[in-house]
């Protein structure tokens, strides 16, 4: 890839999208962008090697005609249960009488925080130095040139299993793409969708995916924490379809369309009823009754209507459907919600009673759109939530391109540090504090 081009790949569970854009000084301008459906990956796992990289090369080739411009290398990332976060100090004798502290010294001080903590089947995405001790008493965010006889540093350390990022990295090989770095999800969203100021006074990021949820907290610029939670739409979607026994490609558009409202806007809710066809009938009249019952138990009730098309999903032809109320279709969505983010809350809440000012909480994703979803969430949470949008639009602002602009954005800053600028800038996760000391763990990020 050509230093001034960039391409952000995100690979999710149920679309792949790609996002190319040229570099220029501390500027990046978007040139093309394309998605495709997933193939051949779940739950953060390639399943299926060769669909997985054949999705690969259709989107990143559609985006390179977008374009006009062609890509080797490609900036992707990185999402869920596998990913674990450790805390690891490290420490290094400098000398017997105090002496000014190097980039070696601090160098030295960070690897062996980095081996203390690692396994080796375990691979490193964001190694974080958090604070720096001095003589064990001074704390310091920046001891280069500073003198002292011995060095400490807290370290996060966030990994990855090293078959997961090898297996997505055999996938976009065999795209004929090169990987030039992989991030985790939620710090590429960051670089979209949040600017310096919310980064460095607290922040954080909830992305409620097709099958995953993740979590991902910010201070002081730096990433602290992630959290992956097994759940997504698709969950949803499995609850209406064992509720109202319909098809899941019914239980889906029903939930995009009628799907959940927050418990402050149930007053929006009326008599009217949704008509979902019924699947067509094998058991005969006498087992007709047991499935009538099935139906009703489970919130729905039978109807026979006239005309062709009534209702919402009634297809022509169809004689009997299911009807359902907004009401019903509450009922069934919302304790799940409610459940699983409430576990999403339980994670956080440290981190929010540990500050003395809220945190700015955006939630991004396909669910994070469904009606009264982020209201819901705000009413778990009891404290303000916002949807995620792109921050600095200009003329892009499509937020379902929110990690792959991120992760464009990622790769601008490391063109420019190797221009002689600053991977750590207004647009990294890791901000200014670390901006002295850049060269040192360029490697490690």
């Amino acid at each position: 890839m050509r230093a001034d081009i960039v391409c952000g790949l995100d690979i999710g569970a149920s679309v792949i999208r790609a996002l190319i854009g040229h570099v220029s000084g501390a500027k990046s301008e978007i040139l093309g962008f394309a998605e495709s459906p997933t193939r051949g990956f779940s739950k953060g796992v390639v399943s299926n090697l060769s669909l997985l990289s054949d999705a690969i090369e259709e989107v990143v080739s559609k985006a390179e005609d977008a374009a006009h411009r062609r890509v080797r290398k490609v900036i992707t990332n990185v999402a869920g249960a596998h990913i674990k976060n450790f805390k690891s100090r490290g420490s290094v004798h400098i000398s017997d009488r105090p002496s000014e502290i190097t980039e070696q010294d601090i160098k030295r001080c960070v690897e062996s925080a980095r081996l203390i903590a690692m396994s080796l089947d375990r691979e490193v995405v964001h190694l974080i130095p958090e604070k720096f001790y001095i003589d064990d008493k001074i704390e310091i965010n920046d001891p280069l040139g500073l003198f002292g006889s011995k060095l400490d540093v807290d370290l996060n350390i966030v990994t990855s299993l090293v078959s997961i990022l090898q297996n997505l990295t055999k996938a976009i090989n065999l795209a004929g793409y090169e990987v030039e770095d992989i991030i985790t999800s939620g710090v590429g969203t960051v670089l979209a969708v949040f600017d310096r100021q919310e980064l460095e006074e607290g922040a954080i990021l909830i992305d409620v995916g097709k099958d995953l949820i993740e979590a991902a907290l910010f201070m002081e610029e730096r990433l602290k924490d992630c959290f992956y939670f097994p759940f997504g739409s698709d969950d949803l979607t499995q609850a209406l379809q064992d509720k109202l026994r319909i098809m899941f490609n019914e239980a889906e558009e029903l939930r995009m369309k009628y799907g959940i409202v927050s418990k402050d806007s149930r007053e929006l809710f009326d008599d009217s009823q949704i008509l979902i066809p019924s699947p067509k009938d094998e058991t005969g009249p006498d087992d007709r009754e047991d499935t009538q019952s099935d139906h009703k138990r489970s919130g729905g009730n039978w109807v026979d209507f006239e005309k062709p098309g009534a209702g919402a999903f009634s297809p022509a032809g169809s004689e009997r459907a299911i009807a359902v109320s907004r009401q019903e279709i509450f009922n069934i969505l919302f304790p799940k919600v409610e459940e699983i983010m409430g576990n999403v809350y339980k994670k956080i809440e440290p981190f929010l009673k540990q500050k003395k000012n809220l945190p700015r909480i955006y939630v991004v994703g396909g669910v994070s759109r469904m009606d009264g979803f982020i209201e819901a969430v705000e009413d778990i949470f009891k404290v303000p939530v916002d949807m995620g949008r792109i921050r600095d639009p200009r003329d892009f602002n499509d937020a379902r391109f929110a990690c792959a602009l991120g992760l464009m954005r990622y790769g601008a800053c490391k063109a420019a540090e190797k221009k002689g600028g600053s991977i750590f800038n207004v647009n990294s996760f890791a901000g200014r504090i670390l901006s002295k000391i850049q060269e040192i763990f360029s490697e490690y990020f």
